[in-house]
């Protein structure tokens, strides 16, 4: 009797144990935006996310972040520029497969220009030759996130 009880208790306990563990086999909760992938002429352009919010929301609880960063135009101070030929088109891609809302800017000296025109994620670039500091703006149901790259 005495080893039914004690057979009864730890089984009891490893079953709360197990439910009560976080482990699942669900995909992992992004916590912070898919990168950006910058495509012309099938060849890879280098982007750097820059400021960002973006919010996970679990069973019990939500969690939300909010990353400051360098304006456009000083994040390019560091990155290299590709040469490209004027009026190309960028194809603008996420590394998740999502679909945000997108909007694109050139900045000019420290200040957002302006508004480049973008049909679904294609991104038509600067007819005019020079460097270009281009801003991706992605915005996703659950927050948003500045991508730079230089042409």
């Amino acid at each position: 009797m005495k080893m039914k009880k004690l057979l009864g208790i730890v089984l009891l306990l490893l079953f709360a144990s197990v439910g009560c563990s976080n482990v699942t086999k669900e995909d992992p909760v992004k916590e912070e935006p898919p990168e950006a992938v910058v495509m012309i002429h099938d060849e890879k352009i280098q982007t750097t996310k820059g400021t960002y919010s973006w919010e996970t929301k679990g069973l019990f609880s939500n969690n939300a972040v909010i990353a400051d960063a360098a304006a456009p135009y000083q994040i390019a101070e560091e990155m290299e520029s590709k040469l490209v030929e004027a009026d190309s088109i960028a194809n603008v891609d996420f590394s998740d497969g999502s679909k945000p809302q997108l909007e694109a800017y050139l900045w000019e000296d420290e200040g957002r220009g302006k508004q480049l025109s973008l049909n679904k994620s294609r991104l038509s670039l600067p007819s005019q030759s020079g460097n270009h500091v281009i801003e991706i703006f992605a915005i996703w149901s659950n927050g948003e996130a500045s991508y730079t790259f230089v042409v």
